[in-house]
């Protein structure tokens, strides 16, 4: 499978979301100008899990608040659903419809005072007042990523960092996104917690037709969950393509350090197992 290149991927008529020479930059008092992210191009197409990773400064989160909708760009292009934003001055960073991001610590993202059905309610209520009948529908989500309904009276600092993030992604859907956002989503969790989230971002894809855009600075965890992955190095994007072919024959040196960070034998299982998992959720969903 050949790897597409920058242009070809933002000519793919399929994409939820496209990203086109975005550049961001940061004025400091002392330094100048810092190019944060430099001519980033990438899309992530419908029901399509993009990784992005990268070491720390490498721009990859600042990419995902621009596509989030919380961080206005100095140029570039985003389309996403079809609504072009590229006169970045008129754009509010207040967030993006359509968009939910979920960060590495779910406490930063809900209000501690509020309980865990409130939580979600608030995101199906979208801003309105939030009734009963809000609360009632928010178990179906609590339900959905694997809570227990009793917890739905619990506020957050009674969870644990595992069911916390459960309550990040079922306010997240509740909200109905078409573009999920996982900034370091699972970095903070244990071995156990970690594969149990990405197994249900993969359902949440499959069965609710969502693309989601996964950041992280761990190649191995974005590897047994993405189907494609672009890898970020001060703020340029080096290298990009379907996960198996980057993992089994990178190109660059600096996509060639990371992997040199995994364990051999885990790097083996884990395109492996990518592989044989896409490719029996494609002949599924085919």
């Amino acid at each position: 499978m050949e790897n597409l290149t920058q242009l070809e991927q933002s000519t793919r008529t399929d994409a939820a979301v496209s990203v086109e020479n975005l550049v961001v930059e940061y004025h400091l008092a002392r330094a100048g100008v810092l190019r944060a992210v430099n001519g980033v191009s990438f899309d992530v197409g419908r029901s399509e899990i993009l990784g992005i990773v990268g070491e720390s400064g490498s721009g990859k989160s600042t990419v995902g608040m621009v596509v989030a909708g919380f961080l206005n760009a100095t140029s570039g292009r985003l389309d996403f659903d079809g609504t072009v934003t590229q006169e970045w001055g008129k754009v509010s960073n207040s967030g993006r419809a359509g968009v939910q991001m979920i960060f590495q610590d779910s406490s930063t993202a809900v209000n501690p005072r509020m309980s865990v059905g409130r939580i979600v309610a608030e995101a199906i209520a979208q801003g309105g007042k939030i009734t009963k009948e809000h609360v009632a529908q928010s178990l179906t989500y609590i339900e959905r990523v694997g809570l227990d309904p009793a917890l739905v009276d619990r506020k957050p600092r009674e969870l644990s960092g595992g069911q916390k993030q459960r309550v990040a992604i079922a306010r997240a859907l509740a909200a109905r996104p078409g573009l999920l956002v996982c900034d370091e989503s699972v970095s903070a969790l244990d071995v156990s917690v970690r594969a149990k989230i990405l197994n249900l971002l993969v359902q949440i894809r499959r069965e609710d037709d969502i693309a989601i855009l996964f950041i992280s600075h761990d190649l191995a965890v974005v590897s047994q969950l993405v189907d494609r992955v672009v890898v970020m190095q001060q703020g340029r994007v080096v290298e990009d393509g379907p996960v198996r072919d980057v993992i089994d024959h990178p190109q660059h040196a600096y996509t060639q350090k990371l992997l040199n960070a995994i364990p051999r034998l885990e790097r083996t299982t884990v395109s492996t197992q990518s592989h044989q998992q896409f490719t029996s959720m494609k002949e599924e969903t085919s």
